[in-house]
């Protein structure tokens, strides 16, 4: 019966990974919707205001929109002297009713992680290598809400030391992320990059503007390489967004659980393990509702692949 259930599911049409790879694809060209006014030579301008504000890491600098994520205006607002109650809020009460869908069905970096990821296979890291190195993204935030924090200090007590920290970090100090964020890369220092070189007649003289950004380009190339070898490798390991929202969706209202009447537990099964990107131990994870500890985006590749049609969606914070 087992054997019949399995080769039954795997006739069927891929209805949920199609319908995530065609949201994703809209989702990349409204949100970069100046890359449709270069296509159609169109003016879009009234997706302005929708794409203003995006519940993801997205860098304020990208010349394809007027938008910017959650965290860069947040991290902006403490550079300035203001506490961003309102946008903290906004990232709570995402991850608590809608967990990581947005990273899983609507980020353009983790669009592009999925794109990389279908050139080198489906490699999985060590448990050990998995959990040590999902804690380095939490660690990246810890140290810039401390550095954020000392600032915000500054500003309240002593304006010409702020103004000297604002100096010495130079455009960091209101782009927080420019440094660890993928969106900053892919959407404007790799095109910045492209552009140069052309401009120059493709000499490869001075495009990188100086050392530091030297070694942020090799690295984020390492990244790129890494994302093409293991699913959503930034996601995983150095995402500041999703370090900040897991907190809150670990608590999520929306999220997946294990039917206990159908799964057989990893022994005699396991495929949903094997098969999702994050790598969650979901056969260790309770059968009432599941969120790996904040890590599951709800791409539903479980729920796709699941020979047993064990996986289900749950509503509820218990």
């Amino acid at each position: 019966m087992s054997e019949v259930t399995t080769a039954t599911k795997n006739k069927k049409i891929p209805v949920i990974s199609i319908s995530r790879k065609i949201i994703q694809f809209l989702s990349f060209f409204v949100i970069n919707y100046a890359i449709l006014e270069w296509i159609f030579n169109a003016d879009f301008s009234i997706l302005d205001n929708y794409a203003r504000v995006l519940p993801f890491l997205h860098s304020a600098n990208s010349a394809w929109t007027q938008g910017a994520g959650l965290l860069e205006y947040s991290f902006y607002m403490i550079a300035t002297g203001r506490i961003p109650y309102l946008f903290v809020g906004i990232l709570g009460l995402l991850g608590l009713f809608s967990g990581r869908i947005f990273c899983g069905w609507v980020c353009p970096t983790g669009f592009m992680q999925d794109l990389f990821g279908g050139l080198g296979g489906d490699n999985r890291l060590s448990l050990e290598a998995d959990q040590f190195l999902k804690k380095v993204k939490s660690f990246f935030l810890i140290v810039l809400l401390f550095l954020f924090t000392l600032i915000l200090i500054f500003f309240k007590t002593d304006p010409d030391l702020h103004q000297q920290w604002l100096e010495s970090l130079g455009s960091m100090a209101y782009n927080a992320l420019e440094p660890i964020s993928m969106s900053e890369f892919l959407f404007v220092t790799l095109p910045n990059i492209i552009t140069t070189a052309v401009d120059n007649g493709g000499s490869l003289t001075g495009i990188f503007g100086g050392t530091f950004k030297t070694i942020i380009f090799v690295i984020y190339v390492l990244i790129i390489i890494a994302s093409a070898v293991y699913p959503r490798f930034y996601c995983k390991y150095m995402c500041p967004y999703a370090a900040t929202i897991k907190v809150f969706s670990n608590y999520s209202f929306l999220k997946l659980q294990r039917m206990p009447t159908r799964c057989p537990g990893r022994k005699e099964c396991g495929v949903c393990e094997q098969i999702c990107p994050m790598q969650i131990r979901i056969l260790e994870e309770p059968f009432s509702g599941f969120t790996g500890d904040g890590e599951c985006t709800l791409c539903l590749d479980c729920m796709q692949q699941c020979p047993h049609d064990a996986i289900k969606w749950k509503f509820g914070f218990n």
